[in-house]
């Protein structure tokens, strides 16, 4: 009688538990190189078998098939499918079958694999998107009152506006206090969030790449004690298709990618990060960690990207911050900007989520060149705009009108054919498609 209940209990927690084999949610494009393709996608229970079955556009007789990496028959089943030997710069179509049943989808289901452009051409123009805190309501689990979530219409927007490929900025869910306890809720609020209607078409729309922050980490402001944080881990890895996590010797969710002649350095800040309330000046006070810092400085060292965007799921420049911020870290905040300085690393900026408004702030460091965090939140999370009251309401280190405080996310396109002329333009949307502002930031001035 007790196994029955639970069963009950499990296909109640979905709708499309309690149905035949099925799509719980995805199909989400991740990681895409010149020859493979990652596919991520959460399926029903009952599921025997998962494939995709990818041909070149207009081709179809060239369709092969891929199966799924992961276990099945799981209460939950994240998988992945990686497309292999494929080729470069041509743009895919792809159908998702479950035991062998094509699945339909109101949106397309298409790629296209990177090019080689070095050494042939100027570098690609390309755009992505990035921004970060999506609280998606769940009553039972929410604390009571007004809702905190705002209008998930925010990611049909973001579909509807293309880029290249898309950086989930940390606090891409909200844990709760039911969530964070266990496994079970970790894979809970992953699969209730992505499960929403408003989320489809985005995940499948472009590839999507994810650092954390502390609420899809574990519980608010939690760091490197958190005694699931393996958990909360294997559960990121679950969910999302990066290059990679960590280093082989080295946990984490830190990771690189390319873009044209752009390098992303996904940070991880929260797995070895000690607690905000220690003496900013500790040398045992750590933000990303001895053997993180060394990889990212080694990484900007080696790097030859136009422009090296850091991103991170805290704010990381500015001066006025109250809250989580590297700055309040001295030892490794004066360490990666003397090391910049120091080595001359040109082309560096900051993305940053977190703040529950968005903002650009510069900060010129001793001998060194303009530095600039841009910050990007929220997605619908509930904001503060009663912190235009505080210091940081006409902090004199922003460089765009005003913080917005209403839901919004920040599109950012790499224009320029010649080499050492690249254009960073920054535009900020809301909701509804308006832009409260833009911003340009041109490559020869951060050297």
């Amino acid at each position: 009688m007790k196994q029955l209940i639970f069963v009950l209990f499990i296909a109640a927690g979905f709708g499309t538990r309690a149905q035949p084999p099925s799509l719980v949610c995805g199909p989400m494009l991740c990681h895409i190189s010149h020859r493979e393709a990652t596919i991520w996608l959460e399926v029903s229970p009952d599921v025997n078998s998962v494939e995709v079955k990818c041909w070149k556009k207009n081709e179809p007789a060239s369709a092969r098939i891929f199966t799924q990496t992961g276990l099945l028959h799981q209460d939950y089943n994240p998988v992945k499918v990686i497309l292999t030997n494929l080729d470069m710069a041509t743009e895919y179509e792809y159908e998702i079958d479950l035991d062998h049943k094509k699945q339909s989808f109101n949106f397309p289901l298409t790629f296209k694999t990177k090019q080689v452009w070095e050494y042939r051409m100027p570098p690609p123009e390309f755009s992505f998107i990035f921004g970060s805190c999506a609280y998606i309501n769940d009553p039972p689990y929410d604390r009571p009152g007004k809702p905190y979530g705002r209008d998930p219409r925010i990611f049909d927007s973001i579909a509807n506006n293309p880029s290249d490929f898309m950086i989930w900025n940390g606090d891409n869910m909200y844990t709760r206090e039911a969530d964070f306890t266990s496994k079970t809720g970790f894979y809970y609020r992953y699969t209730h969030d992505r499960s929403i209607p408003e989320m489809k078409k985005l995940l499948a729309s472009r590839p999507n790449y994810a650092v954390w922050d502390d609420h899809d980490y574990g519980p608010n402001d939690a760091g490197a004690s958190f005694e699931l944080k393996a958990i909360s881990l294997q559960a990121f890895k679950d969910f999302w298709g990066n290059p990679g996590y960590g280093e082989p010797d080295h946990s984490g969710v830190y990771t690189h990618f390319a873009w044209s002649d752009c390098d992303f350095f996904l940070t991880d800040d929260r797995y070895y990060r000690s607690d905000e309330k220690l003496d900013s000046l500790s040398a045992d006070k750590h933000f990303f960690g001895r053997e993180q810092l060394s990889w990212l400085e080694n990484n900007l060292l080696d790097s030859k990207a136009s422009f090296k965007f850091i991103v991170i799921g805290s704010q990381t420049l500015n001066p006025l911050n109250r809250f989580e911020c590297l700055r309040h870290y001295r030892q490794e905040y004066d360490e990666l900007i003397g090391f910049i300085v120091k080595y001359k690393i040109t082309g560096v900026i900051f993305l940053t989520g977190d703040r529950h408004y968005s903002d650009i702030i510069r900060i010129t460091p001793d001998g060194g060149y303009p530095l600039y965090d841009i910050t990007s939140s929220a997605f619908t999370s509930g904001s503060y705009p009663e912190t235009k009251q505080t210091p940081e309401g006409t902090n004199p280190y922003r460089v765009v009108p005003d913080m917005v405080f209403d839901q919004n996310y920040i599109r950012i396109e790499i224009t320029g054919s010649k080499s050492g002329e690249r254009m960073a333009n920054i535009t900020c949307y809301t909701v509804d498609g308006k832009v409260p502002w833009t911003y340009t930031i041109r490559q020869q001035d951060l050297k």
